[in-house]
């Protein structure tokens, strides 16, 4: 699944996302924080168009109490 897909899928279920600001090299990949209701969870930042790890996708849909089998695309993607 796309980057840009799957954080439109997450908007559109209520998610509200909080990009945290990068000081030097060593921080590591850049995240956002999603939010649903009491939920949270990071989110990698990536391309708008390359693919996520299925395995990012499904932990961050478990932390938010989303069900992936409602996400877009064939349903071995995840």
């Amino acid at each position: 699944m796309r980057s840009d897909t799957f954080r439109n899928w997450l908007a559109e279920r209520g998610c509200q996302f909080e990009s945290h600001e990068q000081h030097g090299r060593s921080q590591g990949h850049p995240e956002v924080t999603v939010r649903r209701e009491e939920r949270t969870a990071r989110l990698p930042l990536g391309g708008a168009h390359e693919d996520m790890d299925p395995r990012v996708v499904q932990r961050v849909c478990d932390q938010l109490g989303l069900d992936p089998s409602g996400l877009p695309g064939p349903a071995s993607r995840v």
